[in-house]
């Protein structure tokens, strides 16, 4: 009994999800968590966390190990009158071997590098930051992609709503032709032009519906949700004096180029600290044959334990050849990622422009369109009477029941228009 429990508790659920009210911040959201690239965010965190780390550790002590074994031509030795005068004193020079051996272990410590150690971090964070931000402006365009599909499925939900009042408006009329008919004060063809008239408009809810479902396929795929005809989608409220004007623009790209600009800057201190000198600390013990005692290895020719230890600087004069072309290939770069912040400025503030317009040319029909439901409805009333008192014909009574329709659908396309333009503001400064 307990599987057939939980399968009616998962469908109950399911079912409460579908029904439930959605709303279209709440679609973006679940697009943007549904769609793969977000993954990126992880993956990009964990390489820029390696990178910092892998730079860091140019501070750690450098542990190297080799082993060589040699052969040489000629070694260091004593002049014959030197061998002959050591002879005398019973002291045998037996001489270095020309087959020499060493086994040795180094270690290493940076002490200074000229900030390049820093800089290489700096670039890794800003490399992060660039590819986030990357990331970040290829998926900010989910947000027009769900506005489009949603305010397509309120369109549609809309027309829905106009159709079944003008088909109840229809059957209201149909009976009243219908009885008209049944007391000889209509003709039969007047009843079968509204019968068309109400086929004609179940026609157009079918394809209304089949675009809905195709709307509604579209934005479960994108959000990874199932939504069915009992879902409901809440239209954006918003006050009829909203202005719309925007003095900050928020959007990913702008972003980027500070991210870009910050990556120029850290490789251009990794330039300048290429050019600085190096001191470090090392020590160096080995084992091998000759050691650092030449004058003991003359004499006794054996193996010994040895080691070294000091202060290095180094200083590459050859980063000073490349250094200027390289800070002006950063310089050129960074003027083309400016380029591009301008050219996108200019883009995005004509494009607001132009949906400011739109929000304000759709504010201005909606102003009257109260009033020519009103008038419109009032035609159709009239248009009711006069036909039952046989003055005007079916077929004026359906135009005038049509053009009432059409005036209640312009009013609801009209206000969802106007939502869809002040949402498109909305997306194209990222409110």
């Amino acid at each position: 009994m307990k599987k057939p429990v939980f399968i009616i508790v998962f469908v109950i659920s399911c079912a409460c999800i579908h029904a439930q009210n959605l709303t279209l911040d709440e679609c973006q959201e679940l697009a943007r968590e549904n769609y793969p690239l977000i993954k990126q965010y992880g993956l990009i965190e964990l390489s820029t966390e390696y990178s910092v780390s892998n730079a860091s550790k140019a501070y750690l002590p450098q542990l190297s190990f080799n082993a060589q074994a040699t052969y040489q031509s000629d070694v260091a030795s004593f002049p014959d009158e030197m061998l002959n005068a050591y002879k005398q004193m019973g002291v045998d020079m037996k001489g270095l071997n020309k087959d020499q051996y060493r086994v040795a272990l180094e270690v290493n410590q940076m002490i200074w590098d000229g900030g390049l150690t820093q800089a290489q971090k700096n670039i890794s964070s800003a490399e992060g930051r660039v590819s986030e931000q990357s990331v970040e402006a290829e998926m900010y365009a989910i947000r027009e992609r769900v506005n489009q599909v949603y305010f397509g499925i309120l369109i549609l939900n809309e027309q829905l709503r106009q159709n079944q009042l003008l088909q109840e408006l229809l059957q209201s009329n149909y009976n009243t032709v219908d009885a008209y008919l049944k007391n000889g004060v209509a003709m039969r063809s007047d009843l079968d032009a509204i019968k068309a008239e109400q086929l004609s408009v179940a026609q157009q809810r079918i394809q209304v519906e089949s675009a809905e479902k195709a709307y509604c396929r579209v934005l479960s795929a994108m959000t990874g949700k199932v939504f069915d005809s009992s879902a409901k989608f809440d239209k954006p409220a918003i006050a009829l004096d909203y202005q719309g004007e925007y003095t900050l623009n928020n959007r990913p790209e702008l972003r980027l180029f500070d991210a870009q600009a910050e990556q120029f800057e850290a490789q251009k201190q990794a330039v300048n600290a290429s050019t600085m000198p190096r001191l470090g600390v090392f020590a160096q013990g080995f084992y091998g044959n000759p050691g650092l005692n030449l004058f003991k290895d003359m004499t006794e020719n054996k193996w010994t334990w040895n080691y070294i230890a000091g202060l290095r600087l180094q200083w590459n004069f050859g980063s000073f050849y490349t250094k200027k072309g390289s800070l002006k290939r950063l310089s050129i770069a960074q003027q083309q990622v400016d380029n591009r912040r301008e050219t996108f400025l200019f883009n995005n503030n004509l494009q607001q422009m132009q949906q400011q317009e739109a929000i304000d040319k759709m504010r201005r029909m909606m102003v009257d369109d109260d009033e020519i439901i009103g008038l419109r409805t009032s035609v159709r009333s009239s248009s009711e009477v006069k036909y039952a008192n046989g003055t005007i014909t079916v077929n004026d009574l359906l135009r005038d029941i049509t053009t009432e329709s059409q005036a209640q659908l312009n009013k609801s396309l009209h206000e969802l228009e106007w939502l869809k333009n002040i949402y498109e503001l909305k997306n194209t400064v990222n409110d």
